[in-house]
């Protein structure tokens, strides 16, 4: 495809040879005639001037380069879209391997595809273009929706629903009983788990993590939301939309997240809390109350960002000073 035809995909602006050809897609480092790159700024794009990169994607302000080039706003995003049209996925014809275990009374779509070792059990309902792979399993009474990708030992438990163009990565188990027990007498006994698991559309989970169903309401999962490999997510607990959540992040049941929030790695959340929308929750952090709209916080527990700091200042000042205070 040639340089202009991409410019205009994305809206952005030629400078230098319009007529070069892209054939794919390169970070600087690994690039060869005929790629396209992206530089987010000055030094970047002086390796891509090194590289065999045959144009540069970049952003309104960088310099003038010995390059072709396309500048855009958001070069990142425009690289993603270029990225997503060249490798659209293909449909799959309607297949079921001959050691997948598919139940009579289960409803397939249009051009699924089934791999070994899947089982699929009665009363499911699979949408068009779902594609599962090799063992995973699908338990009694499950929805999956359309364009869904569920990948190798995937285990849906049952009456879980998957809504449309759902991914679930190798290892992810949904809709397991949550960890609710009630002590008495020197005894342990197990909550009932009456809930399901809804995972509503766009959703992307990594590998690894584990949902657990409610025990009296819906572990709701929102659209657009990811979830990073190695997560936690208990009982009852409602994600709400385009939610970003780094690996080995836990939340315990019953607390609702609002839309937009961001988790670092490792962040953890107690039991019956409520995060408000935009929130930004930084690595490691241990979030023991509720959080305001728009709140940036860190710390363990975690506190508005700005006074974490001051605290860590004043420790760090003390420490050094704590012979001279002492006397």
């Amino acid at each position: 495809m040639k340089i202009q035809e991409l410019a205009q995909l994305i809206e952005g602006t030629v400078e230098g040879n319009n007529s070069t050809d892209v054939w794919g897609l390169s970070g600087a480092e690994t690039a060869k005639a005929g790629d396209l790159t992206f530089a987010v700024d000055e030094e970047r794009l002086t390796s891509a001037e090194h590289s065999n990169a045959s144009c540069v994607l970049t952003g309104i302000a960088v310099r003038k380069s010995t390059k072709p080039i396309i500048r855009v706003k958001n070069p990142k995003l425009s690289f993603l879209i270029i990225y997503n049209m060249f490798n659209a996925p293909k449909g799959r014809e309607a297949f079921v391997h001959p050691s997948a275990t598919v139940s009579d009374k289960a409803r397939l779509g249009k051009n699924v595809w089934i791999g070994s070792g899947v089982r699929v059990e009665e009363g499911v309902v699979i949408g068009d273009d779902v594609i599962m792979e090799s063992n995973s399993v699908i338990k009694k009474n499950c929805e999956v929706g359309s364009f869904c990708h569920i990948y190798p030992n995937v285990t849906l438990y049952e009456n879980t629903k998957l809504r449309k163009n759902v991914i679930l990565h190798s290892g992810v188990v949904v809709g397991s009983d949550g960890f609710g027990y009630v002590k008495d007498k020197g005894k342990i006994y197990k909550f009932p788990q009456l809930g399901k698991v809804v995972i509503e559309d766009d959703v992307e989970i990594g590998s690894n993590t584990t949902i657990d169903r409610g025990s009296l309401s819906d572990t709701v999962i929102g659209a657009g939301t990811k979830i990073d490999n190695l997560c936690q997510i208990a009982h009852n607990v409602k994600i709400g939309k385009n939610v970003l959540m780094a690996a080995q992040c836990g939340i315990s049941g019953s607390t609702c997240i609002g839309n937009d929030v961001t988790m670092g790695g490792q962040a953890g959340i107690v039991d019956n809390v409520t995060i408000g929308d935009n929130v930004i929750i930084g690595a490691k952090s241990a979030v023991i109350g509720n959080v305001e709209n728009g709140a940036v916080i860190w710390g363990i527990p975690a506190r508005p960002i700005v006074q974490t700091k001051r605290q860590m200042a004043v420790l760090s000042w003390l420490t050094k000073n704590f012979k001279s205070i002492k006397r």
